[in-house]
């Protein structure tokens, strides 16, 4: 494959930006790539080397827009929960945050959601997961801010920890029942789970 020579400043962010062409077909490529390596063999096993031999691309087109393995997940990872992870406000807070969660337990629950969120579990003690991990819900607290806020009539910004709080009142249950009761996860208890959370809201 002829590589094209390096992009630089925001002559590639501008590339990186562009909807459609081979940039787009490239980055859909790597990130999914990226998404099925780390969800098949884990983090440790996952380098940009791989990444580029399974997504058909050359090593240094990998290394040239996401220099570093966490870059790289964190922005596939990034990718597919904007994708999948509803954070609109339709002017229904409570059905808004009914939504939220929603989609989250849709993500969550693919076979793909399901083993990514394993894999990051069974690589919990090493620090660029951990710091990998935190950012990923840093930047979900800060999506889902809006919503939050509106329902609770909340005046602090979206990274404030009233927000991240409500945030985990919504999301542990889930969790809870995901993967470690197995309960079900029906819309019965999505807005029980929503309703909840906004009861124990001060």
């Amino acid at each position: 494959m002829k590589l094209a020579p390096p992009i630089a400043g925001a002559a590639r962010k501008a590339v990186a930006r562009r909807p459609g062409g081979r940039s787009a077909r490239v980055r859909r490529a790597v990130f999914d790539a990226t998404l099925d390596l780390l969800a098949g063999s884990g983090y440790s096993s996952l380098t940009i080397d791989s990444v580029a031999a399974a997504a058909g691309v050359n090593k240094t087109t990998v290394y040239r827009n996401w220099p570093t393995k966490v870059e790289l997940i964190l922005a596939a990872v990034k990718d597919r929960s904007e994708a999948l992870i509803t954070t609109r406000s339709t002017g229904d807070p409570e059905g808004d945050l009914v939504a939220f969660l929603t989609s989250v337990a849709g993500s969550i629950t693919s076979p793909l959601g399901r083993a990514l969120v394993v894999s990051t579990l069974n690589e919990a003690d090493d620090p660029d997961v951990r710091m990998a991990r935190e950012e990923f819900w840093r930047q979900r607290f800060q999506a889902a801010g809006d919503l939050i806020r509106a329902a609770t009539k909340d005046g602090h910004d979206s990274g404030s920890s009233d927000v991240q709080i409500f945030v985990e009142r919504l999301i542990g249950p889930l969790f809870l029942r995901v993967f470690i009761t197995g309960a079900p996860v029906d819309d019965a208890f999505i807005r029980d789970t929503v309703r909840a959370a906004l009861r124990m809201h001060p």
